[in-house]
């Protein structure tokens, strides 16, 4: 449903969502996002213009995908703005709205929301990518604080993000071919695993739920967050496994450096995640149950963004690779009994 409402953008609903922030028509960039993503002035000074496809007029809610979603968004970004997190800042309208709504019919729409652009770079999006120890430190410090702001956080009683188990990427039966019985076996095993772990609120709650390093600018050694449409509650242990799995090295055979990196990566982020708040030997034994459910979600997100009629001989090894990994449960980090 949201894919054909995508289908539906057209410059006329970009020109009026420009209007309604006050972003200037030219100059624009387009930007990559599972939205549209924009960055142009306003005022004079750069911002981001996000346009995703949504439904309204109606009860139901999609991550991200109704007015009501994006407004809980927004909350949980101005509060942790509030409490001193470095956060791209959310921008109203030129009436004061937070979102905007821009109907195509009585169920379809597209909603448009803007943000202050965040200062520095970004790292990039390689095979394998090394980051300096003060800056996965700070990574991990900005998470943890995160974590901390986020057990103390009251949302709006009429707006509230939904939990881990809404994610469509969960849903194999509208992604995953039926014949594929040992992989909808392995996903029904490791919901079983998740769902047996404490939900108190020192362990589980709202998180940015997209915490890896596509999702901060860096200057110096200060980290600006932002992106926060995959927000979420989860077990924040799981968003830090979130973070290391988006920035292993490739390809998936270097076991042992895939191992030496995973090591070295967690002892720095966890010494800054621990100056905010404890990251027990517990939840240190989950990290491979959590870098498995990644997997997961990453083998149903070729099955819903790929085209698989098409794909290049590379996405179907990437694909076959995956399938056979699952099947097998491989871990995705090979670590040794006393790594963690």
């Amino acid at each position: 449903m949201l894919h054909d409402i995508q289908q539906r953008f057209t410059p006329a609903i970009l020109t009026e969502a420009l209007r309604r922030f006050g972003i200037a028509p030219t100059p624009l960039l387009e930007l990559e996002g599972s939205a549209f993503v924009y960055e142009g002035l306003r005022d004079g000074l750069p911002r981001i213009l996000k346009i995703a496809p949504g439904v309204w007029n109606t009860a139901e809610q999609i991550t991200g995908s109704t007015r009501e979603q994006l407004l809980a968004e927004v909350d949980f970004v101005r509060y942790l703005a509030e409490n001193g997190l470095p956060v791209a800042l959310p921008l109203p309208s030129r009436d004061g709205n937070w979102v905007e709504l821009l109907p195509l019919d009585d169920h379809a729409c597209f909603l448009a929301y803007a943000f202050e652009k965040a200062p520095g770079e970004m790292y990039p999006d390689e095979d394998e990518v090394h980051f300096p120890a003060a800056v996965l430190v700070e990574w991990g410090r900005l998470s943890g604080w995160l974590h901390r702001l986020s057990a103390a956080y009251q949302p709006h009683p009429q707006r509230r993000r939904l939990p881990w188990h809404t994610n469509d990427l969960l849903d194999f039966p509208a992604l995953i071919p039926p014949e594929q019985k040992l992989v909808y076996q392995r996903r029904d095993e490791l919901l079983d695993r998740l769902n047996a772990l404490p939900q108190d609120p020192k362990s589980y709650g709202l998180v940015h739920g997209d915490f890896h390093h596509g999702n901060f600018l860096v200057e110096g050694e200060r980290i600006t967050l932002f992106d926060f449409d995959a927000a979420e509650y989860f077990w924040y242990a799981g968003e830090v496994c979130v973070a290391l799995y988006n920035c292993l090295p490739l390809p998936r055979t270097e076991t042992a450096k895939r191992r030496g990196y995973a090591l070295d990566y967690l002892h720095h982020f966890l010494r800054g995640y621990r100056q905010e708040r404890d990251f027990g030997d517990y939840w240190l034994a989950q990290i491979p149950l959590f870098l498995k459910y990644c997997e997961l979600l990453n083998y149903a997100y070729f099955h819903k963004y790929w085209d698989l009629a098409n794909l290049s001989p590379r996405r179907e090894e990437v694909l076959a690779d995956f399938h056979r990994r699952i099947e097998g449960d491989i871990p995705v980090v090979a670590f040794e009994p006393d790594d963690l």
